[in-house]
């Protein structure tokens, strides 16, 4: 190569390198973010919810499933459990000394969460800024308000709403006046005398099997009305109290100590028959 082959070479090596160093030199007016913590919500073992006034909340990961241990046991719904981990991937952009801590509301925390041993107080909203300042690992932090939005008021706020729990398939529902069942792979109703199809009888069991209430609560003192007899797939059983229709449908699993509260149009396709909802406007013609 020619003296000016390797000069235009050098040249364009040396315009290479800047070219490069430019795009990955970080810019000098590039917002610092300040990680909260170094835990991972998908590694979390435990968690324990702390707010002024009221009993503790914990919960504790079992395999894959998080369960509220305290006040009650109960099954936890996945998706608030998620949003309450989130806070350990938050990032801020001010990271302060954790000196006067009243002025931010933090000398006693209105709500203190605490996961897998680091702890996390929440404190008072900026009028000016309106980023909630949160206390851990000795700074202050000021964070999106989000994370503060998904701490629980109480513990059945983070109850999960399933009636049935993951696994959980049914294969006989007894009530009162009728009985729906699987029986050698096919679905039989009886006692209600109904000319259905699979279709029919396999969407009102999925009602059923996916059936969420409007509201879980622990279980209360109270006489059932009538009990549901419910077998399932595994081989296992429960029984259901019924324990109000209106104006809301109540249910109980004593095998659970929570009673599960529906709303009222839930509540009557849940009781009523197979295709009964389809039929009715027919009926009335």
């Amino acid at each position: 190569m020619s003296r000016t082959g390797w000069l235009n070479a050098a040249l364009l090596a040396a315009v290479v390198a800047l070219a490069a160093f430019i795009h990955f030199k970080p810019a000098k007016d590039a917002p610092v973010e300040h990680p909260l913590s170094a835990l991972k919500p998908a590694e979390s073992r435990s968690i324990r919810i702390e707010r002024a006034g009221a009993q503790p909340i914990l919960l504790e990961r079992k395999q894959d499933d998080w369960i509220i241990t305290a006040p009650f046991t109960a099954r936890a719904d996945d998706l608030r459990v998620r949003q309450l981990l989130e806070i350990l991937e938050a990032r801020a952009a001010n990271r302060l000394a954790a000196a006067d801590l009243a002025r931010f509301e933090l000398e006693r925390p209105a709500v203190q969460v605490t996961v897998d041993g680091q702890s996390f107080g929440f404190g008072m909203v900026s009028p000016v800024t309106r980023e909630q300042y949160v206390l851990t690992s000795g700074a202050v932090y000021a964070v999106s308000p989000r994370y503060g939005a998904a701490l629980p008021a109480g513990a059945a706020d983070l109850a999960s709403h399933q009636l049935f729990a993951p696994g959980e398939d049914p294969v006989r529902i007894a009530l009162r006046n009728f009985t729906v069942e699987q029986r050698d792979g096919t679905w039989v109703l009886s006692g209600a005398p109904r000319d259905l199809s699979q279709d029919d009888l396999i969407r009102w069991v999925e009602q059923w099997r996916m059936a969420a209430a409007a509201r879980v609560g622990p279980l209360a003192r109270a006489k059932a009305l009538a009990e549901i007899r419910i077998r399932l797939k595994d081989g296992g059983a429960f029984t259901l109290a019924l324990l109000a229709r209106e104006p809301e449908l109540v249910l109980a699993r004593p095998d659970e100590k929570l009673q599960y509260h529906f709303l009222a149009d839930a509540g009557k396709r849940l009781l009523s028959p197979p295709n009964a909802a389809r039929e009715e406007p027919a009926a009335k013609k």
